[in-house]
């Protein structure tokens, strides 16, 4: 690997967490408003659908970034922005959470995120020239 690999991996995961923390608070209150809550109301497990949101969105990036670029385009888009957009680590920490607050939002999860990530790279790739 070289530097310019390593840069551009590193300006791409600069640009993609902060855009999963954007996209991840805006839908967790957009959804918090629609059931009627606040969020100054405490701390409710529901359903994660800001991180369903960041990491299906990240998968459909993956999957045409994997598609149509290569070199220091893919690392950058790919491996940078949606790496961290994407991210595993918040995922296994909801789950974790969730077990012992809401035991249905964490099963919830668990079966609905890998079935739809993975329908989103997989659609990604198809649909990508």
């Amino acid at each position: 690997m070289s530097w310019t690999f390593a840069m551009a991996v590193a300006l791409g995961g600069a640009i993609g967490a902060p855009l999963r923390l954007f996209i991840d608070t805006r839908v967790m209150r957009t959804v918090s408003k629609s059931q009627g809550r606040s969020q100054g109301q405490g701390r409710h497990v529901g359903f994660p659908w800001g991180l369903l949101a960041v990491n299906a969105l990240g998968s459909l990036f993956i999957g045409i970034a994997y598609s149509s670029l290569d070199g220091h385009w893919r690392a950058l888009i790919a491996t940078g922005a949606c790496g961290a957009l994407t991210t595993y680590s918040t995922y296994a920490l909801f789950i974790n959470r969730a077990w012992s607050e809401n035991r249905k939002a964490a099963w919830q999860a668990v079966i609905a995120m890998p079935v739809v990530c993975i329908s989103v790279v997989v659609i990604a790739v198809a649909i990508t020239p």
